[in-house]
């Protein structure tokens, strides 16, 4: 049998756990009560937690996977504000007879996460706890073009989403009934691309600092749910948003799965996606389009006068998307 956490202890699996992750470039590092960091200028910050059973299944992620997707989540934030991620701290809460091996899969996935988009982890925290929990924060650099808000929306704007939704949360529907549908096993061959966006989330954050270089004017990712972030702009901005159902832009095999599953509007309400969704001025889009090839850039609607997002085109899904506490 392998090692649990109550065979090392604490200081053995942080000194483990520190050789799985970049660590350099910091003024002063691991080790202390607190890391020291070089900053210049404005700093994002941002923070999110995984819990297991709620946010994560070992049933259906590896634990390369869930470290790899938390830190993502974290990068997707930063760049939804337009900004590049740099520091990050790792807490993660465990009972005492989880597997180093498990932990240690959670730091490679933030690890290799971390390498892909140059975040050096300066430090964190570990702690017994009843079921899992990973913790993250995370400081990014401000763009040359400010920090995006949700709060700039203008009527004159166009809505924009990258990439392709519903993928994420189509996979999770698979995934969940795998074990005993043979039809939903068949789509996961079929389509193994909607389990593989479940299981990793993507950080768009090249786009996102080219979006605010060209000019968006409010911006969100889509983590969430389209319908349920677009209404954030809606509210911290003050207006209404129209969305053209035919025009928003649904993973391959979503619609299958819709049909295998009698329901629709997984794209609108489905969240993981970790896409960007933001308002711009109609002229820039030709530009930014070019910016971020090859990813793809889709005007789905417009900012109007209002205070609520209405969709045309589409069935609307029972609820708008993910909220923690239902």
């Amino acid at each position: 049998m392998g090692e649990d956490l109550s065979d090392i202890g604490e200081f053995e699996l942080v000194r483990r756990l520190l050789g799985r992750v970049p660590t350099q470039g910091l003024v002063l590092g691991a080790g202390d009560d607190a890391a020291v960091l070089h900053v210049a200028g404005d700093v994002i910050a941002t923070t999110d937690l995984l819990v297991e059973g709620r946010h994560f299944d070992f049933a259906f992620s590896s634990p390369a996977d869930i470290g790899h997707k938390a830190l993502c989540a974290n990068a997707s934030d930063v760049a939804a504000m337009g900004g590049r991620p740099r520091h990050a701290l790792i807490g993660i809460g465990c009972p005492p007879s989880t597997s180093v091996g498990t932990v240690e899969g959670i730091y490679d996935g933030i690890g290799e996460a971390a390498r892909a988009f140059d975040i050096v982890i300066a430090g964190g925290d570990t702690v017994g706890a009843d079921q899992l929990i990973v913790s993250i924060a995370m400081l990014g650099d401000v763009g040359e073009a400010g920090a995006v808000s949700r709060a700039g929306a203008r009527a004159s704007d166009v809505v924009c989403v990258t990439g392709e939704l519903g993928a994420a949360a189509a996979g999770l529907w698979l995934l969940r009934a795998a074990s005993t549908d043979p039809e939903a096993r068949a789509l996961i061959e079929r389509f193994p691309e909607l389990v593989a966006a479940h299981r990793r989330g993507r950080a768009r954050v090249p786009e996102g600092q080219a979006a605010a270089a060209a000019g968006a004017c409010a911006m969100i990712d889509v983590s969430d749910g389209l319908l349920a972030d677009v209404g954030h702009i809606c509210e911290r901005s003050g207006v209404g948003v129209l969305i053209d159902g035919h025009a928003v832009p649904i993973a391959a095999g979503v619609r299958d799965v819709e049909a295998w599953a009698g329901r629709e509007g997984i794209a609108l309400a489905g969240g993981d996606d970790y896409e960007l969704a933001f308002t711009i001025d109609p002229d820039a889009v030709d530009h930014l389009t070019r910016a971020i090839a090859p990813t793809e850039l889709t005007v789905i609607g417009r900012v109007v006068e209002g205070s609520t997002v209405e969709v045309s085109g589409a069935i609307l899904p029972d609820t708008a998307g993910w909220d923690s506490f239902r």
